[in-house]
């Protein structure tokens, strides 16, 4: 069971995700109370008779008997960990209990997320496994005059028919013009003749997700576009060939852009090259020209160079890869040549 505290520290945790890593229990409506070594878990009558079962390394209390236990342990100390989310007047709350000094925990969580463990990879392989299926299903169900709206709706009701227990994030489903936009919102924009259609979804399994993107075309395709598209493709493959362990995420980064730059296009280019996945879909680290984080052996992390021209058109290729001894292997199999359906 993984551990955060030492044994001169007390650490309190009340976010949702921070809960199941610590855990493995998906209850957002729990705390976490690490004193030492001792381990406290709290809950309600929902899901006492589970936590009970299940949490044998820690000693599980109704949420009631939270107040009694929390300030007979503070005393004890001088500062109380704590994560950057939560509320302000539950920490004012937490004053009242006994809590004089607060510190952040975060970003040691963040860090110790971001090492993935070999069980972590494969429940998110399996997501991926999911999506990437899904796709291959969608490339068959496409026709002229789907909406969005409805593009959309046959994506999702896929992921779940083929195993995704939720939706790793709301999926965002684009055709022409409104894929220059890349968190465009689903409209009654109708599929025709010459249409790009950018997809970007993910299945979650076992409460980790996956994340990708695709980009095609239906009928025909442009030829403006189609070169746009190599250049795309030809800066993640750069991108994923190149990254290796020991380089800053904004080395990483920089293979896309300065690749966009080399092709006079880097202002196009509108976010960041990527991030990391696990329990939420947006993780540390961030793969950005801001970002020094240090890319370490079993890190996961996607790599989604775009561009996107205003009013016209936008592509985005996505894929997620994992970080080893000698390079990266990446998860997803989805094709990434020239797609016309």
């Amino acid at each position: 069971m993984k551990n955060l505290c030492h044994a001169d520290e007390i650490i309190f945790l009340k976010n949702a995700s921070n809960l199941y890593y610590f855990s493995g229990l998906n209850n957002p409506d729990a705390y976490i109370l690490f004193v030492g070594e001792q381990k406290y878990y709290f809950t309600d009558d929902r899901y006492m008779e589970n936590a009970e079962k299940c949490l044998k390394e820690y000693s599980v209390h109704h949420i009631r008997d939270f107040d009694s236990i929390f300030s007979s342990n503070i005393c004890h100390f001088e500062k109380l960990g704590i994560e950057d989310d939560l509320p302000y007047l539950f920490c004012k709350d937490l004053e009242k209990k006994g809590a004089i000094n607060f510190y952040s925990i975060s970003k040691d969580i963040m860090f110790m997320r971001a090492n993935k463990s070999s069980d972590e990879i494969k429940k998110i392989q399996k997501a991926q496994s999911i999506t990437d299926k899904v796709f291959s299903i969608i490339l068959h169900q496409v026709k002229e005059g789907m909406t969005e709206k409805e593009l959309a709706c046959i994506l999702e009701s896929e992921l779940y028919k083929n195993g995704a227990e939720e939706l790793a994030f709301r999926s965002i489903v684009a055709f022409d013009d409104n894929t220059s936009i890349p968190h465009a919102e689903r409209t009654d924009r109708k599929m025709k003749n010459g249409s790009i259609i950018t997809l970007d979804f993910g299945a979650k399994c076992e409460n980790y997700c996956s994340d990708m993107t695709r980009t095609f075309f239906f009928g025909k395709a442009d030829e403006e576009m189609v070169k746009t598209y190599e250049i795309v493709l030809s800066a993640q493959q750069r991108a994923i060939e190149k990254a290796v362990v020991g380089m800053t995420t904004k080395e990483c980064d920089s293979i896309a852009r300065s690749y966009f730059k080399l092709k006079g296009l880097d202002k196009f280019f509108l976010h960041s090259l990527g991030h990391g996945v696990g329990i939420d879909i947006h993780e540390y680290p961030t793969v950005s020209p801001r970002s020094d984080a240090v890319i370490g052996e079993n890190m996961l992390i996607t790599i989604e160079p775009g561009l996107y021209f205003a009013g016209k058109y936008g592509i985005r290729i996505e894929d997620m890869i994992i970080f080893d001894k000698t390079g990266v292997i990446n998860l997803t199999k989805s094709p990434k040549n020239i797609i016309i359906v």
